[in-house]
């Protein structure tokens, strides 16, 4: 009864024109580029005085090297190839694209999104990343939920049931979530189904309830939140977060549209301990180190008493990748959606955000490095999702 109740809301959720246009709309169209699909958006807002990155010339990996990558990528309908050395723009290539686009960055959001977690903990919004998340969302009040901590959904341990599951009368519940249009209702109608943090299980709607704990912690809009302590203390243009109605929330899963090199400026902080330092010389803190750090340490361990829901151990942090997934499709995201790596990562210290699409960001703090790609979807039986940043890292290596 619960579940068919489930499945009743999940379809009450869709029974409107607007989201109905979109589900249909979504499997004619490849969207990450086009923005004018996603409305409505509310603004971010970024610095008034955004500061451009400066190109610089000198980088000791070869033009020709460079361009053997961005062939690879331009096969696979790459919209833009960015390469941050040592702090500095050193690569910046675009197709049917133009650097001051904005793009959607399906789940690269969920990596910014824990960001914003570790900010408002050291702010005093949040106690710890201990705390139940029943203190933030008393629906879970009544039921298995309520053993939830918001580290279980930082590193998609909740026990929640999977939000792609399809069966006999049963509707995805990442359907509703990504197309309908009252969201944060929809985020309380998936149950408990395993003991929180035992399982890991890749769901958005781990994600998702992260950003309600957000808005309800601090009384603040998740895009007021990430302008007010990201975006503009790093001198960022403005970006926008895609709204599931007119005046409602925003879908904290997925779907910031920012520009490319602002990710860039974003990926960064993971290599100067969480400080940006200003044109001006002024040193902000935008995010704790020590949380930074968290953010990467592994989590999905057999130390951790995970024991079960995945292939392999240790990929995954706080809503961040940390290794290659090759070692075949990983619970929670269906084959056909997967971007499977071919080999390892010959650098053991890189990882990644990653989104819908192959939306990637990997950074690598052994060779001070933060590399991103852009574009639409890529043909699955030629891809490999660790080329691009072996290739990169392989050049250095040899260079230093």
């Amino acid at each position: 009864m619960k579940m068919l109740k489930m499945n009743v809301r999940n379809i009450a959720n869709l029974a409107n024109p607007a989201s109905l246009r979109h589900v249909f709309g979504g499997l004619m169209i490849s969207p990450v580029t086009q923005v004018s699909w996603y409305k409505p958006l509310t603004v971010v807002k970024g610095s008034q005085n955004p500061v451009e990155l400066k190109l610089q010339s000198e980088f000791s990996v070869s033009d020709a090297l460079l361009k053997e990558v961005g062939d690879y990528l331009w096969s696979h309908q790459t919209r833009a190839f960015l390469v941050m050395h040592k702090g500095q723009l050193v690569h910046a290539q675009y197709r049917d694209f133009k650097k001051t686009d904005t793009f959607n960055s399906m789940s690269m959001v969920k990596t910014l999104l824990a960001m914003a977690v570790g900010i408002a903990i050291d702010k005093g919004f949040i106690g710890s990343v201990h705390d139940a998340a029943v203190q933030y969302l008393p629906e879970f009040q009544d039921d298995e939920r309520r053993l939830i901590t918001i580290e279980n959904l930082l590193t998609m341990q909740s026990g929640l049931r999977s939000d792609t599951l399809l069966g006999l009368g049963d509707l995805p519940s990442i359907i509703p979530l990504y197309y309908g249009t009252d969201v944060e209702r929809q985020a309380f109608t998936l149950p408990s189904v395993r003991p929180a943090g035992t399982y890991f299980e890749y769901n958005n709607y781990n994600s998702h309830l992260l950003g309600i704990i957000l808005e309800r912690a601090t009384k603040m809009p998740l895009a007021d939140f990430f302008s007010q302590y990201i975006l503009q203390p790093l001198d960022c243009h403005d970006a926008a977060l895609w709204l599931d109605r007119e005046g409602g929330k925003a879908r904290a899963f997925a779907a910031m549209f920012a520009q490319p090199e602002d990710w860039l400026r974003i990926g960064q902080l993971f290599l100067t301990g969480g400080r940006y330092t200003t044109a001006s010389g002024e040193v902000r803190q935008i995010v704790s180190g020590a949380w930074l750090k968290q953010m990467v340490t592994p989590s999905n361990t057999l130390e951790r008493e995970l024991n079960a829901g995945a292939a392999d151990y240790g990929f995954y942090g706080y809503q961040i990748w940390l290794k290659a997934k090759d070692k075949g499709t990983v619970p929670g995201i269906p084959w056909f959606e997967s971007l499977p790596a071919k080999h390892a990562h010959d650098d053991e210290s890189a990882f990644y955000f990653e989104g819908l699409k192959g939306q990637y960001m990997f950074v690598s703090p052994k060779h001070d490095l933060v590399v991103l790609r852009v574009g639409e979807g890529i043909t699955r039986k030629t891809w490999d999702g660790s080329y691009m940043l072996n290739a990169l890292t392989r050049a250095l290596t040899v260079a230093s």
